[in-house]
C-alpha cells in the first residue's frame, strides 16, 4: 500500500492503510477535517509501511511511493504575495504537464505555504535520492526537514488538485473486485451457518494471521463495528494471497472466528465467493512472500501441536543436571574475602572477587589445553534486581584494591599534581620538563581512547581494572560508541593488539597488547539489553564473561549484615593481596609462565565429561556451544592463586573447576534459549541450501538397530540434511519406525533392521 492514515493508540502514532478513493476523500473532506487547525487536521504518509504492530516511529520498508514536501512562502517572491500565488499556480500546472515523466499519483496544495507531491518511486534510488531526483525534475527545491521516509503530511480538505487511483493498489485484483461488488456493507446474515465440521486447522488460523501482517493491518482492529471498512480490510487480506494457502471452506471457517461481526454479513462472503471462483484467486503459482507465509504457518502450526511432547522430552533430558556446589575447602585467601560478608552472598562474591584479584597478578601467565598461552585476566557480570544485594560486590572491590591498586593510582596523581605544577612554573624556560603521563591500574571511564593511553602508559604487559556498579556507566556514555568499547573489551580478554593513530597528548598512537579484567553489576534487564544485547552476543562478550547470579530470597528492608571477621582476619586478607600484587610488580614488565598441570587435567576430565553427556542427548547444540572458554576460566582463576601460593593444590583445582561449572551453568540458564533459536535459524538457512530431493529416512537403514542422537546428527550431515532431529525423532517413534529406549538413545523397530540389538559401545548402559 502507499496511502496510510495516522492515527494516535495508547500516546503512539498508528498507521493503517487507506485501500480506495471514497475511504481516502471521506477522511480528508469530513466536516471535523474542513474545521481543524493544521495541527489537528488527518495525517497521512506516503512514502513507509508500518511496522510488524502498526507503529510508525521508526520504520525502514519503503512504500512503493515517495511523499515529497515543497515549500513556497509568498515571501519568498521579491514582486509581492500576488505574484507570489502566480508562481505557485505555475508550478502546479508545470508538474500536471510532466505528470507522466514524473510518475505523479497525488497533488495537493499544502495548509499554509507550499505543495504536497507523491510520485512513483525509483527502486534504484534512496529516499533522499528519489528527492534529489524529483526536486531537479521540477526545478524547486525540496523541505530538507521532510526528507524522512516517516515524515506525515497534515491533509487539509479542498486542496486537492490531482489523484490517480494507482496509489490505491495492492494487487491487481484488488481494484477489480473493488469495482464488481462496491464497498457498501449489507448487515443481513450468512445464508447458512458454518457447522462444527468446518472449524479452522491451526494452520489455517496461523496463515489468516500472517497474512493480516503482510497486508499491514492489525488482527485486533479488523473487526471493530463501525470503526473501519471490513470490507476493505478482508480484501486487503486476501489479495497477500490467502486464498491460495486453504479451500474456501476453511476460509469461510477462519473469518467466523476471527471476523465474528463482519462474517455475519453477505457482502462477506460474496466478496470470498468472487475470489475464489471468478478471479481464481486460489489457482497459480505461490508469490515468494506467500511461500514464506506458508512455511512459517506450517511451522507454528506444528510447534502448537507438538510443544507439550518437546518439553516433556526436554524436561527428560535435563534430568540430573543442578547447580554445581561450591567445595567445602577452597583456598584461605577466598575464604577470607567472602567470609566478611552476608552468607547469602557467598558464591556471588567469590565469583566477583576473580576479576579484581587477576588484576593483582597481571604478569603471571599459564599454557592452556590447545598449547596458548593465555593471561588471568576475568569478566564477570554481577545481575540482580534492585536492592538484591549485588551492591556487595562493590564494597568487596573496595576492601581488595583500598592498599594496592588504589594506593598506586593516589601516588600516580600525585605525581600528575607536582609535575604539572613544576610545568606551570618553568613555562617559559626554555627545557620545560615534559608532561607525565600517570601509570593508573584502575578505570572508570568509557572513552576509547582514555583507555588505549591508560594501557599504553602501563607498559608491555600492564593490566588494567575496570569497576561499574550499574551497567549503565559502561554502555551509556553513547551508544554509537558502545561497539568500540565491545570491541576493545574483546581484545582485552584476548589479549589482542590494539593499533592506533591519534595523534595527541590525550591519546595514544602506537601498538598496544590489552589486557583488561571487568567488573560489572545491573539489574536483568538493564544486563540483558545492554551488555548482553542481540547486537553483542554473537561471538561478543556473552562467552567472554561469567554471569554471576544474586541469589532470589525473600524480600528484607535490613541492609545484609556485614564486617564478621575480626581485626586479625581482616589483616591477613590485606596482607595476602598485598603480598600477591609485590610478586607481580617484582616483574617489571616481564612476565612468569606458570606451571599448572593439575588444573589443566582438570579442566579436561571436565570436557570429556561434557562430551559423554551430549553424546547421550543431555547437552543441547546451545550448552554444547557455551561450554566453549569456560576451561579458560577454570585456568584464569587459578594464575593468581597458584602465583600467590607458589604451587597447585587440591583446594585450588577444586575451586577453579567450580568456577567454570558455575559459569556453563549460569551462561546455560540465561543465554541457552536465545543461542539454540540462533542455531535453529542458522540450520533452516543452512536446510534452504541442502538437496531437498534426499529424504530422511532411508539414512535409518544406514543405522546401526540402536544408536544415540549424536551417532544420527553425524550422518545426516554428512548427507548434507539438517542436523536438527528432535522433531524427526519424535515423529519416527510415534509412527513405530523407532523405539526410545533411554535418554538420547533409540532402537529401530524390526522392519527397518535388526530388532534385538545390543547397545552402541559407546553408550552407557546405566543410563538406559
Amino acid at each position: 500500500m502507499s496511502v496510510h492514515v495516522v492515527y494516535m493508540k495508547d500516546g503512539r502514532k498508528m498507521m493503517r492503510p487507506v485501500l480506495n478513493r471514497e475511504e481516502y476523500m471521506a477522511l480528508r473532506d469530513s466536516e471535523e477535517n474542513r474545521r481543524a487547525e493544521k495541527s489537528r487536521m488527518v495525517q497521512m504518509n506516503y512514502s513507509c509501511l508500518p511496522n510488524e504492530d502498526g507503529s510508525l516511529k521508526g520504520s525502514k520498508k519503503m512504500s512503493s511511493t515517495v511523499g515529497m514536501d515543497i515549500d513556497l512562502a509568498p515571501s519568498d517572491s521579491p514582486k509581492g504575495e500576488g505574484t507570489a500565488v502566480e508562481e505557485i499556480q505555475a508550478l502546479i500546472d508545470h508538474i500536471v504537464q510532466i505528470k507522466e515523466k514524473l510518475g505523479l499519483l497525488l497533488l495537493e496544495r499544502s495548509a499554509t505555504k507550499g505543495l504536497h507531491v507523491v510520485f512513483r518511486r525509483r527502486s534504484e534510488l534512496s529516499q533522499e535520492e528519489n528527492l534529489r531526483w524529483a526536486s531537479e525534475l521540477l526545478g524547486v527545491a525540496y523541505d530538507k526537514n521532510a526528507k524522512d521516509i516517516t515524515r506525515v503530511f497534515f491533509t487539509p480538505a479542498d486542496k486537492l488538485v490531482f489523484l490517480d487511483d494507482e496509489i490505491f493498489k495492492v494487487e491487481e485484483v484488488m481494484q477489480d473486485v473493488a469495482e464488481n461488488i462496491g464497498s457498501n456493507i449489507s448487515h443481513s446474515p450468512l445464508p447458512t451457518p458454518l457447522s462444527p465440521k468446518n472449524a479452522p486447522t491451526r494452520f489455517s488460523l496461523k496463515a489468516f494471521d500472517l497474512c493480516v501482517k503482510a497486508a499491514g493491518l492489525k488482527e485486533g482492529e479488523m473487526d471493530i463495528w463501525g470503526e473501519h471498512n471490513w470490507h476493505s480490510n478482508l480484501m486487503a487480506v486476501l489479495s497477500v494471497g490467502l486464498p491460495k494457502l486453504m479451500s474456501k471452506e476453511q476460509l469461510l471457517a477462519v473469518v467466523s472466528e476471527k471476523l465474528k461481526n463482519y462474517s455475519q454479513t453477505e457482502d462477506c462472503r460474496k466478496l470470498i465467493e468472487y475470489f475464489y471462483e471468478k478471479y481464481t484467486a486460489d489457482k497459480g503459482f505461490m508469490t515468494v512472500t506467500l511461500r514464506d507465509i506458508n512455511a512459517k504457518a506450517q511451522k507454528l502450526a506444528r510447534k502448537d501441536e507438538g510443544d507439550g511432547e518437546d518439553d516433556k522430552a526436554l524436561a527428560e533430558l535435563m534430568q540430573g543436571w543442578n547447580p554445581p556446589k561450591l567445595p567445602k575447602k577452597i583456598p584461605r585467601l577466598m575464604d577470607l574475602l567472602v567470609n566478611n560478608y552476608d552468607p547469602r552472598f557467598r558464591e556471588m562474591l567469590l565469583l566477583s572477587a576473580l576479576p579484581v584479584l587477576s588484576a593483582h597478578a597481571s604478569h603471571f601467565r599459564a599454557t592452556y589445553l590447545n598449547g596458548r598461552v593465555i593471561g588471568p585476566q576475568q569478566y564477570v557480570a554481577v545481575i540482580g534486581g534492585s536492592g538484591s544485594g549485588k551492591g556487595n560486590s562493590t564494597a568487596l572491590y573496595n576492601d581488595m584494591v583500598q592498599y594496592t591498586l588504589h594506593a598506586n593510582d593516589e601516588c600516580e596523581w600525585k605525581k600528575v599534581k607536582e609535575n604539572a605544577e613544576l610545568r606551570d612554573k618553568k613555562a617559559n624556560a626554555k627545557e620545560r620538563p615534559p608532561k607525565y603521563h600517570p601509570k593508573l591500574r584502575l578505570f572508570e571511564t568509557t572513552s576509547k581512547s582514555s583507555i588505549l593511553e591508560l594501557q599504553t602508559n602501563l607498559g608491555r604487559n600492564g593490566m588494567l581494572l575496570g569497576q561499574f556498579s550499574e551497567v549503565d556507566g559502561l554502555s551509556g556514555s553513547a551508544r554509537a560508541a558502545y561497539s568500540d568499547i565491545n570491541v576493545l573489551l574483546r581484545k582485552g580478554w584476548d589479549m589482542d593488539v590494539q593499533r592506533q593513530y591519534y595523534m595527541s597528548d590525550a591519546t595514544c598512537n602506537t601498538y598496544t597488547q590489552m589486557s583488561i579484567s571487568l567488573l560489572i553489576a545491573g539489574t536483568v534487564k538493564a544486563m540483558l539489553e545492554r551488555m548482553f544485547s542481540d547486537n553483542n552476543c554473537e561471538g561478543g562478550l556473552m562467552q567472554r564473561c561469567i554471569p554471576a547470579l544474586v541469589p532470589k530470597t525473600k524480600r528484607t528492608f535490613r541492609p545484609p549484615r556485614q564486617n564478621f571477621l575480626s581485626e586479625e582476619e581482616k589483616k591477613e586478607r590485606d596482607q595476602l593481596i598485598i603480598s600477591l600484587y609485590e610478586k607481580d610488580l617484582a616483574l617489571g614488565e616481564d612476565t612468569q609462565l606458570l606451571d599448572t598441570p593439575l588444573t589443566n587435567r582438570a579442566i579436561g576430565q571436565w570436557f570429556d565429561e561434557l562430551e559423554e553427556r551430549y553424546n547421550d542427548g543431555l547437552l543441547t547444540e546451545a550448552e554444547a556451544d557455551l561450554s566453549h572458554r569456560c576451561g579458560e576460566f577454570m585456568l584464569r582463576a587459578a594464575i593468581p592463586l597458584v602465583a600467590l601460593y607458589g604451587s597447585e593444590t587440591k583446594e585450588i583445582v577444586d575451586f577453579c573447576r567450580w568456577v567454570g561449572e558455575m559459569a556453563h551453568y549460569s551462561m546455560c540458564r540465561i543465554f541457552g534459549n536465545r543461542v539454540q533459536k540462533d542455531i535453529a535459524a542458522a540450520n533452516e538457512l543452512l536446510a534452504e541450501r541442502l538437496d531437498s530431493r534426499k529424504t530422511a529416512e532411508p539414512l535409518l537403514d544406514k543405522m546401526p538397530g540402536v544408536f544415540t542422537i549424536k551417532q544420527l546428527k553425524e550422518i545426516r550431515v554428512k548427507e548434507g540434511q539438517s542436523p536438527e532431529v528432535r522433531m524427526l525423532l519424535s515423529r519416527y517413534c510415534k509412527n513405530g519406525k523407532l523405539e526410545r529406549v533411554g535418554r538420547g538413545v533409540y532402537r529401530k523397530s524390526a522392519g527397518l533392521g535388526e530388532s534385538n540389538c545390543n547397545i552402541v559401545s559407546d553408550t552407557k548402559t546405566t543410563d538406559l
